[in-house]
């Protein structure tokens, strides 16, 4: 055990106390010279104070390297692709480097050197990869025990122990998701049994749990025979002696049914990587070249959609400019915020990193932008570096263990301040720069549609029907990434300098595909 109780003071703390722009003040570099004595009696204090917790660290890297050099090769590149390894990395290395860093971790997380960015879990790590395993059994229905032996619909990986699973069903509890709670500990029993006997927790109290959540389902009946059973097993119990309190109190629980949306939501993201409509025998969707502004340069383009109008373009990207724009963004993602956030507040209802790209940055993200301006026959200028912009800099988003973003729509997004004066985000033009395996569509839950990720491919649609109105069914949503690496780039572009290139419709009933002939002859 590498951990020491010990007050640490950091030696950036320590300068921080005894330096402050020297060069500034004459009496600032009479009092350095002149209080040196001082300052080295500070630092044999730190030094002091220090000791046992410098020895054990060094030892604890000193070990780690050594695992590191004879660590299985198997760790490395694709075993990432599967949930499990990714739960199973988080929590190891959160649990063997926090508590060797103690009070440093976070001076430590800050340094950087380089070109590259350190990244360290911690617990607030495991928590939210915990809440992402369960979203994953919530929105594809898995089992419980079928997730912790490490099968996730026919995608094989590492097993988990029984005291994972029982973690994961008390973050179920907490979440309020009880059913799936009774499946993890009914998991957890069954590890604890069969395989592995090291749980932080015994089966009666594993087993309360599991009546408690009987108990916040409805269920009394059953509650109060699991508590008749633990209490003779387990009778100081924390959680027995919850459950008991709480059938002695005669507490009601009132348990909410799934929401309708989220429903709608998971439904399609259960479906088979592939792109789903409502309507296939729709004359009005059909596969075509897409003519550009520049009459030799076509696009392979399948229409999914007329009203809302979305359609999918192939090939849109090659290979190289997809890792281009992946390697420019590597040490720059921060977690993904919504609208709604406020403060250090960060919702569960997106779940990935995200990194932006100017056309300024990069000649061939300028390159790709004009591209997409072609294609769509709208302006996507910058106008760096003030604005008003007709488009956005693009949003490169890797997405994270479970990652999902759920049903929302993006004209409501707040405009950067760059774009103060843009008007609003008409349309969006979403690149997939890599394939999925399972999961990671994007779907539109209130028409129906779903959209698997085809590397190179992009997902286009107007937020704005052609009489300009916020068009609700655009409402969408990336599902969850059960198994592989999605990432994806986006450019919004706006109304400033389209109002003229994308004009209002002839009829209230005009669908874009009626305004698309106006729009290539410029409207004459």
């Amino acid at each position: 055990m590498y951990c020491v109780s010990v007050t640490v003071l950091t030696l950036s703390a320590l300068l921080t106390l005894t330096s402050s722009e020297v060069f500034t003040s004459s009496h600032k570099v009479q009092r350095m010279v002149m209080d040196e004595e001082r300052m080295l009696g500070e630092l044999k204090l730190f030094i002091v104070q220090n000791y046992d917790w410098l020895k054990n660290m060094s030892i604890f890297y000193s070990d780690r390297l050594r695992d590191l050099r004879f660590r299985d090769e198997s760790l490395e590149g694709h075993d990432f692709y599967h949930p499990n390894t990714m739960y199973l990395a988080i929590q190891k290395f959160a649990n063997d480097y926090s508590p060797v860093l103690g009070n440093n971790l976070q001076n430590f997380l800050n340094i950087q050197r380089g070109s590259g960015q350190i990244f360290l879990a911690d617990k607030d790590d495991i928590a939210g990869a915990r809440r992402s395993l369960l979203i994953l059994q919530v929105v594809f229905k898995m089992s419980a025990l079928d997730m912790a032996r490490g099968d996730y619909l026919g995608f094989q990986g590492p097993p988990l122990k029984s005291n994972d699973a029982m973690q994961i069903g008390a973050t179920a509890s907490s979440e309020e998701h009880f059913n799936e709670c009774i499946e993890w500990m009914n998991a957890s029993i069954t590890l604890y049994n069969s395989t592995d006997s090291t749980s932080l927790a015994t089966i009666p109290e594993i087993t309360a749990v599991m009546g408690r959540a009987y108990l916040r389902l409805g269920d009394r009946a059953r509650a109060e025979k699991i508590y008749d059973e633990v209490k003779l097993l387990e009778p100081e119990g924390d959680e027995v002696g919850a459950l008991g309190h709480e059938l002695n109190k005669q507490v009601e629980f009132e348990f909410e049914p799934p929401d309708e949306n989220f429903q709608n939501y998971s439904r399609l993201c259960r479906l088979e990587n592939r792109h789903h409509i409502p309507d296939p025998n729709n004359p009005r969707l059909v596969c075509r070249y897409r003519e550009t502004l520049l009459p030799y340069y076509r696009f392979k383009e399948e229409i999914l959609s007329v009203a809302p109008f979305v359609s999918v373009i192939y090939n849109v990207i090659s290979d190289a400019e997809g890792d281009h724009l992946k390697g420019f963004v590597s040490d720059k993602l921060t977690r993904g915020k919504t609208e709604e956030e406020e403060g250090d507040i960060v919702l569960e209802a997106r779940i990935n990193d995200v990194a932006w790209i100017a056309d300024a940055e990069s000649d061939l993200a300028s390159s790709i932008s004009k591209r997409i301006g072609h294609i769509t026959g709208l302006d996507t200028s910058m106008r760096e570096p003030y604005g008003p912009a007709s488009a956005e800099p693009f949003q490169v988003v890797n997405y994270g263990l479970g990652g999902r973003y759920e049903p929302h729509m993006d004209p409501i997004m707040a405009p950067p301040s760059q774009l103060e004066h843009s008007g609003y985000r008409i349309a969006t033009f979403l690149i997939y720069l890599t394939d999925v395996q399972r999961g990671g569509s994007t779907v539109f839950s209130k028409i129906g549609i779903a959209v698997a990720p085809v590397k190179n491919m992009a997902l286009l649609w107007y937020n704005f029907n052609p009489t300009y109105e916020e068009d609700e069914l655009t409402t969408h949503g990336g599902c969850p990434v059960l198994f592989g690496h999605k990432w994806i780039c986006t450019k919004w572009i706006w109304t400033y300098g389209n109002t003229f290139r994308r004009r209002c419709g002839q009829t209230p009933e005009a669908t874009q595909l009626d305004i698309e002939p106006d729009m290539k002859r410029g409207y004459k």
